[in-house]
């Protein structure tokens, strides 16, 4: 099931727990566990969103890790590294 549907779910039981015929502790803990749950899966939505952004946008070359070889990605424009990678590689 996707971040999304699980939300979606777990939304659907938090509205729905007040209804239920179960003891308060049990509510409660529950009613806890959901939203913590909930944060967990909107904080990875979040992430994930940024993260594609990002990577749609282009800016990804500020990430902490690069390919090998390619120059370093504070001096390196787009058109810097597609140059680099379309030069043949030499053995030595």
């Amino acid at each position: 099931m996707s971040k999304g549907g699980l939300i979606t779910l777990l939304g659907f039981s938090l509205a729905l727990l007040p209804f239920l015929g179960i003891p308060l502790v049990v509510k409660t803990v529950l009613a806890v566990v959901f939203g913590l749950l909930v944060m967990a899966l909107g904080f990875l939505v979040r992430e994930e969103r940024q993260w594609l952004m990002r990577a749609i946008r282009g800016d990804h070359a500020a990430d902490a890790y690069t390919e090998n070889g390619l120059p370093t990605a504070a001096r390196a424009t787009h058109e810097e590294a597609r140059e680099y990678a379309k030069k043949p590689e030499t053995v030595s």
